[in-house]
């Protein structure tokens, strides 16, 4: 399959690739969309994500049909579109001119928000509805707590109820993977969390295995992957 990704940074397009390379059989081409190798353009994070869909409905030939049919290179079977979502209290986001500005909702449940900004960006796509061969995904928090979930299912963290929904920097998966006793998959610099790719690479065979981990824990996990499975299931390839 042809599956192209536009995503807020590397290490998400590293997980999503490494799920969807476990449900889906066979072999895979990525393209990878946004963020593209040099970054380009449109940057990276939530804002690189907006100006890609925004750009795609503006720019003559470039709306999603087309971009699926590739009439330019490989017609793409699969299209997935990620933005965390923790973006549901930035002020940028709540401060566009939208037409129901509450976007972030009481949570648990956390669906209630996801149901929000899955409208939000169906509305920098300029579509109320999507193609087929198009997916999106809000990992909630971050994809982190996916992560988490797929290596220490166990833990205390995935046990609290509101596991999706807390922001609580020292409880969150992002800040636990700096510490030594979950593998310093980050590291903190100046009160900010770094990402490293190298560091994510080695833990992609774990994640894919444990898959089942995250389809118990995180509700927008489960998603993803009951999402993942009926694609496959209308589709020959």
């Amino acid at each position: 399959m042809n599956i192209g990704t536009v995503v807020e940074g590397p290490t998400d397009r590293l997980v999503l690739e490494a799920m969807i390379t476990h449900i889906l059989p066979g072999k895979h081409r990525f393209f990878r969309l946004q963020p593209m190798e040099t970054f380009g353009e449109t940057g990276t994070g939530w804002k690189g994500v907006r100006k890609w869909c925004r750009d795609t409905w503006r720019r003559e030939g470039n709306r999603l049909e087309k971009i699926l049919s590739q009439s330019t290179g490989p017609a793409l079977d699969l299209l997935i579109i990620q933005v965390d979502a923790d973006i549901a209290g930035e002020w940028d986001l709540l401060n566009e001119d939208r037409s129901s500005p509450e976007i972030q909702k009481p949570c648990p449940p956390v669906e209630n928000t996801a149901v929000c900004l899955r409208q939000v960006i169906k509305e920098w796509l300029n579509r109320e509805t999507l193609p087929a061969g198009v997916l999106l995904t809000l990992p909630a928090q971050d994809i982190e707590h996916w992560i988490f979930a797929a290596l220490f299912p166990e833990d205390e963290c995935c046990c609290r109820d509101d596991y999706e929904c807390s922001k609580r920097e020292k409880e969150s998966p992002a800040y636990l993977f700096s510490l030594s006793q979950y593998g310093k998959l980050t590291s903190r610099k100046s009160g900010k969390i770094k990402k490293h790719v190298r560091s994510y690479q080695k833990i992609t065979h774990q994640i894919s295995v444990n898959i089942d981990h995250i389809a118990r824990i995180c509700t927008q996990g489960r998603r993803f992957i009951e999402e993942l499975k009926s694609f496959m299931s209308r589709h020959i390839y």
